[in-house]
């Protein structure tokens, strides 16, 4: 039906067959949306192709993070979460699985049965790629990653399948943290931080992780969703995020998740960079703990600010803590016994800022006085209360004006930011006149931290920026006394609630302090049970309550998934009351115990249950100075004070107050006089104790005039004092560095005796014009195969060539340093000995000597040397600790640059090409060769394992190539290799300085003073003219320190110098001090230098330079070469034998050998630092090609006969006539390690090799027989060779347990045969 006015609807027939006009309008519809779609669909693809390529960036840039899988699950092992192994991207699938085996802690041998399939999850629900192939690499990982979809875990996915049978089925991605509870919109999982308590962190604990409940509803980690996304700073550029990123923080209450991050710190560095945390940056300034780490400020004030609370600096501020402590004692003795102390917090603040500021800065506020006088504290303290309330939203313009904001005009918010500006301005005021008020002279001593940032440089060679010094002023100025006020308010509290635990402490005090009433600096660490008590407080009410770090990229955390950006916060309520760790016999975790503390329980507790003042390289600088002012604080009133709790305080913390910390909420506390004590009257009443006069003033010391502006100093520091006493030249052969070490510790003993010594190395005094009349000299050298290190030669040279008497004029003295390993031990040393004496120089000390492959070679030094001073009139004994500070040259060496540059070098091919090209063009000009320099040597093909059984014994046989124009090798010759340090240790070193692999460092070589780690130069003025572009940090730390070696003792009297702990301090001087305790405790159980740094990283801040400085340089290591450039294909290739050393130490760490480690696993193309050392000895092959030679080479000993034995089958098939070749070769099994069985055999069958012998230590049907025993065994042949004088014997192997054997091996057959004597 339709009225006349509308027009009747179209038929169906008509719709269905429209005019030829809408015809086409309707297919052009349909084609613009159909180009539409087709564009839409392009363009999302487009952009799923960008995420995913930016994505790709989320992953690992120096080592591949693999999520493993396992079907069926290993022993222990959860299937609802994944294993991370991270392997080095130059590593291969058999390494993988030896990593993989170890992670999941499966039997030895396993290994090689393990199959391992890629997950691929291009695709719903993904599927199973092809088994990994134990030939190759992991360069197919790089694909693996590529085709990973970017909502994905950029990781590496695999299965480790156990038993053989492959599932049908793909696992499921890595999981995350479970959430705890449910998600609210707006909400999130935010509803868990309301609560009953004033701080977030306290309900977040009660809610999500309660101490009393006997399971944690969520477990001991959870990931929690946050009201919004948070933008993420702070990474490089273009970085794209997961969306869950910035939605979710992850917490965690589990030690053992703590004990992950801190062993991947630099994955998950600390950033400030949050919405919240730039917030109270606004304020803070880019101090030291208010910016990221990637920050060139933070890296700077890292650097230099730390050393104002060393150990040493502590105890010289002890007199003004001492002095400011009485100051508190006398304001509070002049209220009246019985007397209700109010603003506890503020009395405690003042103490605390007045105490910090005025070690540290120099400037007294004098705000414990103000107290007590009832004048306004100093405006510090109120302009810095305001502007944390504002930022910290404590302030606002509800608590500021109530009401009074909701009337229209009255601008609440704006008052509150015009104040908030004022605050702010005062502060910078403030620090600017303190800044010129140092600059001046008119502030500060030479203890000033701000007079340290103006004159000081950085580990990076360059100064604070003036522009933050603001914000680190601030930033020690609020945290120096803030967290510790804040502490000493809870411990006060708690004392007087536990007069139990008050009645222990002053037992305690009153027994160190025996009738004084004030304590001194030896007393502080004595007062144990003091500290506990502190620590216990700190334990409830850790002024830091989150501990967050960020992912530095997609990673597994405790086998769950981290995508990069995500935060993760470590509770520190959560974490300090976990019931598995604070309860059972102490009780209730939220219970106030001390015993918690005791050395025995914290000695049985988990390392990482404890964590009040952050960890890592983040951890507080002043944590020392806080304890050893908290300590001197209670021990002071506990002797003046009984403290009673006011009736019905309920002690909670609080930020109502507007501090950085959580403070006792209005804090009051009832104070009686201790009865019997220096306060207490005879009638019960409070004397008031005299105020504080310079004389009077405990440990008391004359400082020196602070009216001295910088460039007073600068010039004092720059004038030296020249020594009188007798000359002594030290002089040192070294390749390796240790000779050198030696020789320093000779020079630096020397002149602490009162010489005048030098030092140097035995070829600079050749050039110099070493003169023989009236001379000391005292020479430290190792030898090479009975040959001279390379900056000895010349000096070898030039004492041959003296005639007898030349060198009258002279007084000598030879220590030798060597490795009874070798045959040639002590070789060069004796021959200098005996060299110089024919030349008619006078032996002041006997020749000394040392086998560094023995527990007490230093030991054995030191005794040579404290008989060296007493024979030349320097002394009778040796002060350890007279000179280990670190030379500050060596600490120049390396040092960081600000900034990023894009030239630095990355990687070691390029770092040795550009070394050698500028050494060659530095040399033509001054003249010289250096054949000897490292240079890049090209794998050639990738290792072949020698073994049968390689997860038993593994030996690869490695091929490289020469560079063009080295010098020429033959068989027989070694190779010398520069071993590289593993990316786990690297990272570990990087996480100690707090810097990025990729940080720039400038090598300054005129400062390594010809170390083996400047170029290997023997030559000052190339040393002062050699430069390189900088390289990179991760670079210098793979290549320079040796991170794995144990330290030696003056090394850990070096470190002691550098840690701010007096406990660490104590350990580390006897290890140095006592031979044997090193001995028992460092040397034996391998603890390696690493190891040492990480156990006391918390008390450390070393730059890039100190570190270096303070470890050993890697040693060159020595492979006999298994090739013959006559039998080659081509004359540059060159093989080594390198067995694959893997065992553990007495401290639990798997010991993998660097070199050999890196050999074993390089594939063509990588390169490696070495060069031949040509052998000028007999270990070659015949001039005679007639002369019969006998091989003894047990194990990899047999590598330079392969060499003899390659080029034979070349001489033959050129037709030469060659005599009898035999060969003894030893292994443990026929079919575990009988390395290049197949080689023997052809040679055998050619005619190259006469005769083979195998001796088998281990097999099952045989007694032990070894190579002497072979030799024995064929002693009719065997002396029928003999016999012939062409005849040579070649022995490669264990000099000290296998060459003696095959000697008397020898012997027995001329005795046995021939009727020989001995």
């Amino acid at each position: 039906f339709s009225s006349p006015s509308q027009a009747a609807p179209p038929s169906l027939a008509a719709m269905n067959n429209p005019p030829s006009s809408l015809s086409r309008t309707a297919t052009l519809g349909l084609a613009a949306g159909g180009a539409g779609i087709a564009l839409y669909l392009v363009v999302k693809q487009a952009q799923k192709n960008v995420r995913r390529s930016a994505r790709k960036g989320a992953s690992s840039p120096f080592e591949y993070h693999v999520a493993v899988h396992t079907v069926p699950s290993a022993a222990g092992s959860d299937q609802s979460r994944c294993t991370l192994v991270k392997i080095a991207k130059t590593g291969d699938v058999t390494m993988l699985r030896r990593e993989i085996a170890k992670s999941l802690q499966l039997e030895d041998g396993v290994a090689a049965s393990i199959q391992l399939f890629p997950v691929l999850r291009g695709s719903r629900p993904g599927k199973l790629g092809k088994a990994l192939e134990d030939a190759s690499g992991l360069e197919q990982f790089e694909s693996l990653l590529a085709q990973q979809p970017p909502e994905q875990l950029q990781v590496v996915e695999l299965l480790c399948v156990l038993d053989g049978n492959v599932p049908s089925t793909v696992p499921m991605p890595p999981p995350p943290f479970p959430t705890p509870g449910r998600a609210y919109p707006l909400f999130g999982h935010t509803y868990h931080v309301f609560g009953k308590e004033d701080v977030v962190s306290y309900n977040l604990t009660n809610n999500v992780f309660p101490p009393s409940a006997p399971k944690y509803p969520y477990g001991p980690t959870v990931r929690s969703k946050n009201v919004s996304s948070q933008p993420i700073k702070d990474f490089p550029e273009g970085t794209v995020f997961h969306e869950e990123a910035g939605a979710y923080t992850t917490f965690t209450a589990n030690p053992h998740t703590v004990q992950e991050v801190l062993a991947r710190l630099s994955e998950f560095p600390k950033l400030w960079n949050r919405p919240n945390q730039k917030g109270l940056q606004d304020f803070t300034g880019n101090g030291l703990f208010t910016s990221s780490e990637a920050s060139e400020d933070w890296q700077s004030a890292h650097s230099i600010l730390p050393r104002g609370f060393n150990q040493i600096k502590i105890k010289s501020y002890a007199p003004k803590i001492f002095a400011k402590t009485r100051a508190f004692v006398h304001e509070w003795s002049a209220f009246p016994a019985g007397h209700r102390v109010k603003d506890v917090n503020h009395w405690l603040t003042s103490m605390t800022a007045d105490a910090v500021v005025s070690c540290s800065m120099g400037l007294d506020m004098n705000n414990v006085e103000r107290m007590g006088q009832g004048i306004p504290l100093h405006p510090f303290i109120d302009y810095f209360q305001f502007g944390l309330g504002v930022v910290s939203g404590s302030i606002n313009a509800k608590s500021e004006y109530g009401w009074k904001r909701f009337i229209p005009g009255f601008g609440a918010k704006a008052k509150i930011q015009s104040r908030y500006a004022q605050a702010k301005k005062e502060l910078e005021d403030l620090v600017d006149n303190m800044v010129e008020r140092t600059r001046s002279g008119d502030l500060g001593g030479q203890d000033s931290i701000i007079r340290a940032m103006l004159q000081d440089k950085a580990s990076s060679g360059k100064h604070v920026r003036y522009g933050v010094l603001y914000g680190h002023v601030i930033n020690l100025m609020i945290a120096g006394h803030e967290t510790t006020a804040a502490t000493l308010g809870f411990t006060m509290q708690l004392l007087a609630e536990h007069p139990e635990c008050e009645a222990k402490a002053y037992a305690e005090v009153r027994s160190v302090l025996k009738d004084r009433t004030e304590p001194c600096a030896d007393d502080v660490p004595k007062l144990q049970y003091v500290e506990q008590c502190f620590r216990e407080a700190l334990r409830l009410y850790s002024p830091v309550t989150v501990v967050t770090r960020d992912a530095a990229y997609d990673t597994l955390l405790d086998g769950r998934r981290i995508f990069q950006g995500e935060r993760i916060g470590v509770v520190a309520r959560a974490l300090h009351t976990n019931p598995e760790h604070w309860g059972g016999e102490f009780g209730d975790p939220l219970s106030f115990n001390p015993d918690r503390f005791a050395p025995e329980a914290v000695k049985r507790r988990h390392p990482n249950a404890y964590h009040p003042w952050g960890f890592g390289t983040r951890s507080c600088i002043g944590s020392q100075f806080a304890l050893f002012e908290a300590k001197t604080f209670l021990a002071s009133m506990l002797i003046h004070f009984k403290f009673v709790p006011v009736p019905g305080y309920n002690l909670r913390a609080s930020l109502a107050a507007g501090g950085a910390a959580p403070s006792p909420h209005e804090l009051e506390l009832i104070i009686h006089p201790r009865a019997g004590g220096p306060l207490f009257a005879p009638d019960g009443s409070m004397r008031r104790l005299p105020a504080l006069t310079a004389e009077a003033s405990p440990a008391a010391a004359p400082e020196p005039s602070s009216k001295k502006p910088l460039a007073a100093d600068a010039a004092a520091a720059a004038t030296t004092v020249a020594a009188d006493g007798p000359a002594m030249h030290v002089l040192y052969g070294s390749n390796s560095g240790a000779s050198q070490e030696f020789a320093s510790q000779t020079a630096a003993a020397a002149r602490n005796a009162g010489l005048n010594a030098t030092l140097g190395s035995l070829d600079e005094a050749v050039q110099a014009g070493l003169k023989a009349e009236g001379q000391l000299i005292v020479v430290v050298t190792s030898t090479y195969n009975g040959n001279p290190p390379d900056n000895a030669t010349k000096f070898k040279d030039w004492l041959s060539k003296q005639d007898t008497g030349a060198l009258s004029g002279m007084r000598f003295a030879v220590f030798g340093l060597g490795n009874s390993q070798w045959q040639t031990y002590q070789q060069f040393p004796r021959e200098v000995d005996a060299a110089l004496a024919t030349a008619g120089a006078t032996r002041a000390h006997e020749l000394g000597a040392c086998d560094v492959d023995g527990a007490s070679f230093e030991t054995d030094f030191e005794e040579w040397l404290a008989g060296l001073l007493r024979a030349v009139g320097g002394g009778t004994s040796i002060e350890r600790t007279s000179d280990n500070t670190l030379d500050e040259d060596l600490v120049q060496e390396f040092t960081l640059i600000s900034g990023k540059l894009g030239d630095t070098i990355s990687d070691i091919h390029t770092a040795i090409k550009t070394l050698v090209k500028n050494k060659e063009a530095i040399l033509k000009v001054a003249g010289g060769d250096d054949l000897n320099t490292l240079r890049p040597i090209e794998v050639a093909q990738a290792p072949r394992e020698l073994c049968q059984k390689a997860d038993t014994r593994s030996v690869r046989h490695v091929t490289l190539r020469l560079p063009e124009g080295h010098a020429q090798y033959r068989a027989g010759d070694h190779l010398e290799v520069l071993p590289i340090n593993s990316p786990e240790s690297v990272s570990g070193a990087l996480m100690i300085l707090g810097i990025d692999g990729s940080a720039p460092v400038n090598w300054d070589f005129s400062k390594g003073k010809g170390s083996n780690r400047s170029a290997r130069s023997n030559m000052a003025e190339l040393r002062e003219k050699l430069s390189l572009p900088p390289l990179t940090a991760g670079l210098l730390l793979e290549w320079i320190p040796d991170l794995t070696g144990v330290p030696n003792r003056k090394t850990l009297a070096q470190l002691a110098h550098l840690v701010a702990d007096a406990g660490a301090q104590e350990t580390l001087q006897a290890w140095s001090a006592d031979a044997q305790r090193y001995k028992d405790e460092v040397a034996t159980p391998q603890v390696s230098f690493l190891e040492l740094l990480q156990r006391y990283s918390k008390y450390l801040s070393l730059s890039i330079g100190q570190l270096i400085a303070l470890a050993k340089p890697l040693a060159p290591r020595y492979y006999s070469i298994s090739s013959s450039p006559e039998g080659a294909s081509d004359p540059r290739l060159v093989t080594i034998s390198v067995g694959q050393v893997e065992f553990k130490t007495g401290t639990g760490r798997v010991h993998r050998g660097l070199a050999s480690t890196n050999l074993g696993h390089l594939q063509p193309g990588s390169v490696v630092p070495g060069c031949v050392r040509q052998l000028a000895g007999d270990f070659h092959l015949p001039k005679d090609l007639m002369a019969p030679m006998i091989m003894v080479g047990p194990g990899t000993g047999i590598a330079p006969m392969m060499g003899f034995l390659q080029e034979r089958a070349a001489l033959m098939k050129k037709g030469k006539k060659l005599g009898p070749a035999i060969m003894f070769f030893g292994c443990r099994r026929r079919d575990e390690d009988y390395i290049y069985k197949d080689e023997l055999a052809a040679y055998l069958s050619s005619g190259v090799l006469s005769e083979l012998h195998v001796a088998f230590s281990r097999e099952s049907d045989q007694a032990k027989v070894y190579v002497q025993d072979k030799i024995f065994e064929q002693r009719a042949n065997v002396w029928k060779l003999l016999q012939q004088p062409l005849t040579t014997v070649y022995i490669c192997g264990d000099a000290r347990a296998m060459a003696p054997d095959v000697k008397r091996a020898f012997q027995r057959v001329a005795e046995e045969v021939a009727g020989k004597s001995q």
